[in-house]
């Protein structure tokens, strides 16, 4: 199938689940991901195509995603044992490379790690994972908008790590997830490694 044909089936099935809700916030996250993409010289089409894939396993319950993960005898975070809600990207991920065809590492690997990063995550990671931020499931703006946007603008690792230690600063993880801690940490350590060759 054509990048057109598959955006089409990925729209189809949020709709056939009546998750139009989630499909609206999808492609918000998708117009997100090809301004980020573009901005930072990607592929917009990889990007657009990873932001509408990373929720469509909300056409599940959590329990079902949950029953999935045992299934496939994966392996289960803590605080996804707890929250079922949270083995959604990776459930996602499953849906976009079997109901959807995606072979591109890239992109699979996007829609894998949206809500919680990872470490050495790559730039499409970092690409849909901030457009999912920016560009959140709530009513409004986040609270954090116009400064997750400008620094992502600029760099993607700015924009990953201020986001990250947000989330940490605020209390606003309900149990963090290994992948968040270890995204914080690795970019934490990139970061303050640049800093240190910029002042030699």
């Amino acid at each position: 199938m054509s990048g057109y044909d598959i955006a089409a089936a990925i729209r189809k099935t949020y709709l056939d689940s009546h998750k139009e809700k989630t499909l609206k916030h999808a492609e918000e996250v998708a117009e997100t991901a090809v301004w980020l993409a573009e901005r930072h010289h990607l592929d917009a089409e990889k990007a657009r195509l990873a932001a509408l894939l990373h929720d469509i396993s909300a056409v599940y319950s959590p329990q079902r995603m949950y029953g999935i993960a045992k299934e496939r005898n994966m392996t289960i975070d803590p605080a996804e044992e707890k929250y079922h809600f949270l083995l959604h990207q990776r459930i996602s991920e499953i849906m976009a490379a079997e109901r959807f065809g995606i072979t591109d590492p890239d992109i699979l690997s996007a829609v894998a790690c949206h809500t919680t990063l990872k470490k050495n995550a790559g730039l499409y990671d970092k690409v849909v994972f901030i457009a999912d931020k920016i560009s959140w499931d709530q009513e409004g703006r986040p609270p954090y908008y116009d400064t997750l946007r400008q620094l992502a603008a600029e760099s993607l690792d700015d924009a990953c790590l201020f986001y990250l230690r947000y989330q940490f600063d605020h209390n606003l993880l309900l149990m963090p997830h290994r992948w968040i801690t270890e995204a914080y940490e690795d970019l934490k350590t990139t970061l303050h490694e640049k800093e240190e060759k910029k002042e030699c």
